[in-house]
């Protein structure tokens, strides 16, 4: 009995203790037991026993600025792996913090348990206590002491105070040592440092504790201001040290906005220049940050009178009588755009105006010169620009193309907008008198195979030999198109038919294609000193050669192309290669268009069969190959069909004429129109017509 008495009384001796303990620490209101600030939780039956199948579930919550603590003073309960029969759950804040069970002493409690049973500031605690159906023998539970306690902001770093802080019950509260202020954050101290000297004339700015390094989280703004017409001159003077890092941004800054214009902001230790603000209100505004040694700055002011600077706009100039290059107010001067410009927002190509120096340093009127402007050209058919929608004004260039790959400019296509807003070319001259031209690309066929000896003639592919043409009815023979209008064809073989329209067709190698190209006839133009005696039959072969126009021009594309026309510096031609749909073995008229190698001869190793010869004239044949009767009109050309490059395009030598009524007799070659002979009557004609 006296052993149960000194227990108990113990019991009451460490509660005494605990409530003490409490009272002093904690001091949240003026009568410590006034409000139910702390309390005991225990389990069901404590200190006799808990009951099988027994519970108990208990919350506590902290007001905003406190928490709340849990001291167990005794824990016994069943002994089990992982508690599964009786436990004791303590939760701050939802979250476990320990799932205990078996028996501890006060002196384990205090050591492993008790210092981590509190809540976060202005958080819950919470005590979940469960036995199973069974209990073996007798466990006591457990018992324990809550408190709400203040807690100390101060103590944690992230309270964000930059310097001094100052705890209270259920709060805490910032403030700032001697020299600084409290931001309107309530946690940042600055410097107070703003000065207003509008109407100060002339003095000297310098940072917070100059000479001495400047403090941390400094805001300072100093506001210069005079009357109108003047204007502040500010001078760095002494040392400049403004904290910066080191890839040059300003760790802390000194800016200087004046009202109007552009602000200037500085740092780093290179003492900046002397300048004028060109405005009679100044705001000079010194930021740092909360650390640095850096010792600030130290500048001089003074007012001086308003001037305005030239020139008034960019791509100007002045006219004026003052030498000087700043002006004082009230001064008139004339602006003048510079070459290539003229005055924006006129009707007329103005390039001058007046303009009078302002009080406030501006100009007044003010207007800018823009570039000249060319526009967009008017471009001939089958050219179009290079870029699409170039820029069109001073000194911006343009450059021309053809709109199809089987044409090409006829001279450089670039040109530059000048300053009296016309294009010009390269060599100087304007757009309307250097215009380029898409010409025909010429003497280019389809890459084929190529090879053997249009009599005895192989079979043509198709792009192989673009620029021949086909008369398939009566008169039936050949032609060259040497243009996207023009072709050229033997004298005989439209003599007569000058006022009809023929028909010729093109892009085949099938006379029966059904899908040939059909060419209608505008004009027929026979060389004027072809002698003639009746239709197709002259009185020789003599300038046998004819100029034809298309009704329409003609479309270009990979089985259709122009021929070129030779060089009057060509040499004579060795070999080419003749094509056509005339006759063949047996007198029969070939349906598809036939090409062979020939070689030229002197006009003395051929028979002419007593009719006449001429320097217009030269005669071709080959082994087994010649032209023949439907053949007229249509090309020998060179190189030999195969051996054709950019470089080496295909020129037409000649045109078939005439011959023997025998094709391929070895003794007799065939005679051909020869073309280089007749450039400038050809050339003279198409431009005539």
């Amino acid at each position: 009995m006296k052993v149960k008495v000194q227990k108990q009384e113990r019991e009451r001796v460490l509660t005494l203790l605990i409530m003490i303990v409490f009272c002093v620490i904690v001091l949240l209101l003026p009568v410590c037991g006034s409000v139910p600030l702390a309390g005991w939780v225990q389990s069901p039956g404590h200190p006799r026993g808990y009951d099988p199948d027994s519970s108990l579930t208990w919350k506590e919550c902290a007001p905003t600025g406190h928490k709340i603590t849990l001291t167990l003073i005794h824990l016994d309960l069943e002994e089990s792996l992982e508690c599964e029969d009786d436990s004791l759950k303590v939760f701050a804040d939802d979250e476990l913090l320990f799932n205990l069970c078996g028996r501890k002493s006060m002196k384990e409690l205090q050591a492993s348990i008790n210092p981590f049973l509190h809540s976060f500031p202005g958080g819950c605690l919470s005590v979940s206590f469960l036995a199973d159906y069974s209990n073996p023998e007798r466990h006591t539970g457990f018992r324990g002491f809550y408190a709400i306690q203040d807690f100390d902001e101060c103590k944690d770093p992230d309270n964000e105070c930059t310097q001094l802080c100052n705890n209270y019950i259920g709060g805490y509260r910032c403030f700032c040592r001697p020299g600084y202020i409290l931001d309107p954050d309530k946690h940042t101290c600055q410097v107070s440092c703003n000065e207003d000297r509008k109407g100060s004339r002339e003095g000297v700015l310098i940072s917070p504790g100059w000479p001495e390094p400047y403090p941390e989280n400094a805001m300072c703004s100093y506001t210069l201001a005079v009357e109108e017409g003047l204007q502040f001159e500010l001078t760095f003077t002494g040392v400049f040290d403004v904290e910066m890092k080191e890839n040059g941004q300003c760790t802390d800054s000194l800016t200087i906005k004046p009202l109007s214009g552009d602000a200037r902001t500085f740092c780093g230790r290179d003492l900046p220049p002397f300048f004028l603000t060109r405005s009679q209100h100044v705001e000079i505004i010194f930021r740092t940050d909360h650390q640095g040694a850096n010792r600030g700055f130290s500048l001089s002011y003074r007012v001086r009178e308003m001037n305005c600077a030239g020139p008034v706009t960019p791509t100007s100039s002045l006219i004026s009588q003052h030498s000087d290059s700043k002006y004082p107010t009230g001064h008139k001067v004339k602006v003048k755009c510079d070459n290539g410009y003229v005055l924006k927002l006129k009707e007329s190509a103005e390039v001058e105006y007046e303009t009078t120096c302002q009080k406030n340093g501006e100009w007044s009127p003010v207007i800018p010169c823009e570039p000249v402007d060319c526009g967009s050209p008017e471009l001939p058919e089958l050219v179009e620009l290079s870029e699409k929608d170039p820029p069109t004004t001073y000194l911006k260039q343009i450059s021309f193309k053809c709109k199809s790959q089987y044409y090409q400019l006829d001279k450089t296509g670039n040109f530059i907008c000048n300053a009296e807003g016309n294009w010009v070319s390269e060599s100087g001259q304007t757009l309307t008198e250097d215009l380029p031209k898409c010409e025909p690309v010429c003497g280019m066929n389809t890459d084929v195979s190529f090879g053997g000896r249009v009599f005895g003639g192989k079979p043509a592919s198709l792009g192989q030999i673009p620029w021949q043409l086909f008369h398939k009815s009566s008169p039936r023979g050949g032609a060259s198109l040497i243009s996207d209008y023009w072709a050229l064809t033997a004298a005989h073989v439209v003599d007569g038919y000058e006022e009809t329209t023929m028909n010729w067709l093109g892009g085949l190698i099938d006379g029966q294609d059904t899908n040939a190209v059909t060419m209608e006839t505008e004009k027929i133009i026979i060389h004027p000193n072809y002698k003639r005696v009746g239709k197709g039959k002259p009185n020789n072969f003599d300038n046998d050669i004819a100029l034809i126009k298309m009704s329409a021009r003609v479309t270009l594309g990979p089985n259709i192309r122009p021929v070129c026309l030779p060089k009057k510096t060509d040499e004579p031609v060795a070999e080419g290669t003749i094509s056509g749909f005339g006759g063949v073995k047996g007198g029969k008229m070939s349906r598809h268009l036939l090409y062979g190698l020939v070689q030229t001869y002197p006009l003395e190793m051929c028979v002419s069969g007593g009719l006449p010869v001429t320097h217009n004239m030269f005669c071709a044949g080959g082994s087994s190959v010649d032209s023949c009767k439907g053949d007229s009109g249509s090309p020998l050309f060179f190189p030999s069909l195969g051996y054709g490059s950019p470089d080496k395009p295909y020129r037409l030598t000649g045109i078939v004429s005439w011959g023997p009524s025998d094709c391929g007799n070895e003794s007799f070659k065939g005679y051909y129109t020869k073309v280089q002979n007749y450039l400038d009557w050809i050339k003279e004609t198409i431009e005539k017509n």
